[in-house]
């Protein structure tokens, strides 16, 4: 037996339409019957009380020339110009001054036992010797004792090298002199330089005696002077460029000025 199978037609665009419209009428129908209908809000009671103010004239004036009276503020929130303002809103400050609370003095327990304990240790190790008055010498008799100076002052004026300079021998002799002067005089101390060959190089004051004449006598001693040359010494190099350095320190002695001298001298 065959069977044929018969394909359904396709819609018509009349069909689609037709199909569009009743879907969407059935859900307006739906929307309309399934939704919850709009209340309205429910109306303000009126307030048919009425405040009527019982004052003279006076009182109504001065109440009328109040700055907030027109303030519908004025009962309902907390104003300074109302009457919050001198119930809550303006307060004194407190005037709180704490007592002031001393603690009592508390005294220590008085130890009685140990009262005499740091004089007794003391007495027990410091034991005192009694005094022997006749036993000791007598005391020795007031006497003239001289006093004499720890060195003793120079009879000439002598000379001395110091430095580097002290290890060369001197080859010539020095003649030194003494000064008259009315206070003593100083030392002299000259700075020199010799060269490789023994002569003086240079010669600088460092330090007056208080005498012009014992200074450039000094100066002049010392440019006269002649050390042993150096015995090793390269062929190369000149003699003044091997300097050797030192101080020469003249102690100088002092004569008295004489009477003659003195008398001219005072103004």
């Amino acid at each position: 037996m065959n069977t044929i199978a018969h394909d359904a037609p396709p819609w018509s665009r009349r069909h689609w339409v037709y199909a569009v419209a009743g879907v969407v009428l059935l859900q307006l129908t739906l929307i309309y019957f399934l939704a919850q209908p709009v209340q309205r809000p429910p109306e303000r009671p009126l307030f048919r009380t009425s405040i009527q103010l019982a004052a003279d004239d006076d009182a109504i004036r001065s109440i009328a020339s109040l700055p907030g009276l027109d303030d519908p503020t004025l009962l309902a929130l907390p104003s300074l110009r109302g009457f919050s303002g001198a119930a809550w809103l303006k307060f004194a400050t407190l005037d709180y001054k704490p007592a002031e609370w001393v603690e009592p003095p508390h005294w220590l327990p008085l130890e009685t036992q140990s009262l005499s304990g740091t004089f007794s240790q003391y007495v027990t190790t410091n034991v005192i010797t009694p005094l022997l008055i006749a036993d000791k010498p007598l005391p020795p008799l007031q006497r003239y004792e001289p006093n004499f100076p720890p060195e003793l002052l120079p009879t000439q004026s002598i000379a001395r090298v110091d430095g580097e300079l002290s290890g060369r021998k001197l080859l010539s002799a020095i003649e030194l002199k003494s000064w008259p002067a009315a206070e003593i005089l100083s030392n002299t101390v000259v700075q020199a330089a010799v060269d490789a060959s023994g002569f003086t190089f240079s010669a600088t004051l460092l330090s007056s005696s208080g005498s012009p004449n014992a200074d450039r006598h000094a100066l002049t001693e010392v440019l006269n002077a002649r050390f042993r040359p150096l015995r090793e010494m390269p062929a190369t190099s000149e003699p003044t460029r091997v300097l050797t350095w030192g101080r020469w320190i003249f102690q100088w002695h002092t004569l008295p000025v004489p009477a003659t001298n003195l008398a001219t001298l005072t103004p």
